[in-house]
C-alpha cells in the first residue's frame, strides 16, 4: 500500500479491491444456489410426457422483475423451455387463481414456480440475471 501511495497508483489497489469483492461476491451467490439447489432433493425433471408451467410471481414496481422481461420474458416464448414449461405471469398482489391456490404464496418478487401436472416441483426466488435464470431452469428441464 505504501509503494502504491508512491507510485500514484492508489486508484490501481481500490479498483482490485472493488474486483475482489465482486468476486467474493459472485462466488459466495454461486455457492449459496448451488447448496439451496443439492440440499433440496430436487434433480434434473424429465418433463417430455407431461404438462408443466413456469409461474412467475410478479409485480409493476419490481426493477428485478423489469430486468427479467427485458433479458428473458421477451423471447421466453420462442424457447424450447417455453415448449415444456410455458411462462405464465400472475400479480404479486392479487389472488392466486384456483388452479394454484394449493402453492405456498411468495414472499418476494419476481418468484418462479416450476409446476408439472399441477404440483410444484421447484422455485428460482428472484432474478439472479439471464446465465444464471437459464442455469437453474436447466436443472428442471434436463432429460
Amino acid at each position: 500500500m505504501i509503494r502504491a501511495r508512491l507510485t500514484g497508483g492508489v486508484w490501481r489497489l481500490r479498483a482490485l479491491r472493488l474486483c475482489l469483492t465482486r468476486c467474493v461476491t459472485l462466488f459466495s451467490s454461486l455457492f449459496l444456489l448451488l447448496a439451496i439447489s443439492f440440499g433440496s432433493g430436487v434433480g434434473p425433471v424429465k418433463a417430455a410426457n407431461s404438462h408443466g408451467q413456469l409461474v412467475m410471481i410478479t409485480s409493476n414496481h419490481c426493477p428485478w422483475c423489469e430486468s427479467f422481461e427485458d433479458e428473458v420474458g421477451a423471447g421466453y416464448d420462442r424457447t424450447e423451455d417455453a415448449k415444456i414449461y410455458p411462462l405464465r405471469r400472475h400479480d404479486f398482489y392479487k389472488a392466486m387463481p384456483d388452479d394454484l391456490a394449493h402453492l405456498t404464496p411468495a414472499t418476494m418478487t419476481p418468484t418462479f414456480i416450476i409446476m408439472r401436472d399441477g404440483s410444484e416441483i421447484g422455485r428460482i426466488i428472484g432474478y439472479p440475471g439471464a446465465e444464471l435464470f437459464w442455469w437453474r431452469l436447466s436443472e428442471f428441464t434436463a432429460q
